[in-house]
């Protein structure tokens, strides 16, 4: 590993403390915003569930416009020090309207910093990417693990530590130390614009003409526009996101058709791999969503009986889990290399989707394990969390590296975008779904209600999970016979040009 670290610049070590830094910040208001929602400004369960994938959706979902923005008109360091910028202020106004209890202002704080994020999800990967020669991608696929690792170590932190806060300092002192560290972002990318700039794509390189400024504006406002309409009219608001990530789907196909064979049947590929993504990050999205909701509602408050815990915390544990998982899963597929057993990055994913099956499986178990208090043991939750963070761990960051390395380098920033759509669009699709467990506020949780209600949605997600993973290999295989007709064609091509050099 140290040998591994001593191969990233200095560049790509900033790039990696950025990302702990985020994670604190973006996972701290994460964590708290269904409590927030639930008892501060009243929301109801379904309302509060359609906000929490609507708040988790338009930032992928936007990406794809972010992506486009850096790839075309203002380059990827500037989108993601713009939106860091934009970050913080989004941070500063939650805060302020979570001490004044006002509905419109936190709105239009969670618009700002869902904009932000669409603004500035691309740029990091892309400039991480750039960091290393094109001789180098194994170092750079390594150093996204790294980098998946330490957004985990910040999540954790946040996740855990915040809800603690909310005691001494409010829901307003949490969000406004999310805004110090973002800020402190802010600065790292001010010190080092030089060295970040030169990892940029050309345009960062080069001076964005005025026109193209006012042009960004303009976009930018009509967006910040369209992400709070989002979330003041959610039932309208879903049927838009679902209609941005068609379109940006749709502009990717015709991409693809245009792009030379050897391109095409590599994007193609892309296009299959999506579907696995859908329905992977179908499962991820029920963390935020329904899960969250569960253990709000029915779990216990101590782990071990001496481990204090807020039920809200209780998405801690996925980063934790991968946080101290990431090193023995690196040295398992090191150790399946070595014996020769070398595995498809959908393969991966078929995985991954029974690990999911087992922790839906456990999930529905414990709701047949109520305590004499009315709530779960909080280690049924670790358990479950355990389970998903392998998959999770399992794919990684390999979705987004294998679109990165799919695609061609022209269309870098908008393919990261790519890959949070499907994040977008299957993360508003679990919130859509998970409102079948949503309850009145008034009601009283018994066992029969909790297994009927709760248990019974879990266990059909797990029997589902075991049904993708039969489909995911099917398709891997279709995967594997595209990109291999792709390395068919380019050689083929490159023994024309060789016999036509030597004639």
């Amino acid at each position: 590993m140290g040998k591994t670290q001593s191969q990233f610049s200095l560049t790509a070590k900033v790039l990696i403390l950025r990302q702990m830094l985020w994670g604190a910040s973006f996972y701290g208001v994460y964590v708290l915003l269904t409590r927030f929602f639930l008892e501060e400004l009243n929301y109801s369960e379904v309302d509060t569930l359609m906000m929490l994938g609507a708040f988790g959706a338009v930032g992928p979902v936007f990406s794809v416009l972010g992506g486009l923005a850096a790839d075309r008109f203002i380059g990827s360091f500037r989108s993601v020090y713009i939106g860091y910028i934009f970050y913080s202020i989004g941070f500063l106004l939650l805060g302020i309207g979570a001490s004044k209890l006002n509905i419109e202002m936190s709105i239009f704080a969670i618009a700002l910093i869902g904009y932000s994020r669409g603004l500035s999800a691309a740029g990091p990967t892309v400039l991480l990417g750039h960091s290393f020669a094109a001789d180098k991608r194994d170092v750079f696929q390594q150093a996204l693990t790294i980098n998946y690792s330490i957004n985990n170590l910040g999540s954790f932190i946040a996740h855990y530590v915040f809800p603690f806060f909310i005691v001494y300092h409010g829901y307003q002192g949490n969000f406004y130390i999310s805004m110090v560290l973002m800020l402190i972002n802010v600065v790292l990318f001010f010190i080092f614009r030089r060295q970040l700039t030169e990892v940029g794509n050309k345009v960062d390189k080069r001076p964005v003409p005025l026109m193209t400024w006012v042009g960004f504006i303009v976009a930018s406002i009509a967006m910040l526009g369209a992400v709070y309409w989002i979330f003041d009219n959610l039932e309208q608001g879903k049927n838009l996101l679902y209609g941005v990530g068609v379109l940006a789907i749709l502009y990717f196909v015709v991409e693809t058709f245009k792009a030379s064979a050897v391109e095409r049947w590599k994007m193609c590929s892309v296009l299959v791999f999506m579907v696995i993504l859908i329905a992977f990050y179908f499962y991820y999205g029920q963390m935020a969503t329904s899960m969250n909701l569960y253990a709000i509602n029915m779990m216990g408050g101590e782990i071990l009986g001496f481990i204090p815990i807020k039920p809200e915390s209780n998405a801690a544990f996925n980063p934790l889990w991968c946080f101290v998982m990431g090193a023995p899963m690196m040295y398992a597929y090191a150790w399946l290399e070595k014996k020769g057993i070398h595995m498809s990055i959908p393969t991966k994913f078929a995985v991954a989707f029974i690990f999911s099956a087992i922790a839906f499986t456990l999930l529905g178990m414990s709701t047949g394990h109520i305590g004499a208090d009315g709530k779960i043991a909080p280690e049924w939750i670790v358990m479950v969390h355990l389970f998903q963070s392998i998959a999770e761990l399992i794919v990684g960051a390999l979705g987004v590296g294998f679109i990165f390395e799919m695609v061609p380098k022209r269309m870098s920033g908008f393919a990261v975008g790519l890959r949070a759509v499907t994040l977008s669009l299957s993360g508003i699709f679990a919130a859509v779904i998970s409102t079948h467990i949503a309850l009145p506020k008034d009601i009283v949780l018994t066992h029969e209600v909790v297994e009927n209600v709760y248990g019974s949605f879990f266990y059909t997600l797990g029997m589902l999970a075991v049904g993708m993973s039969v489909v995911t290999l099917g398709l891997s295989k279709v995967i594997s016979k595209m990109i291999a007709r792709s390395k068919q064609i380019e050689e083929s091509q490159n023994t024309g040009e060789l016999t036509a050099k030597t004639a």
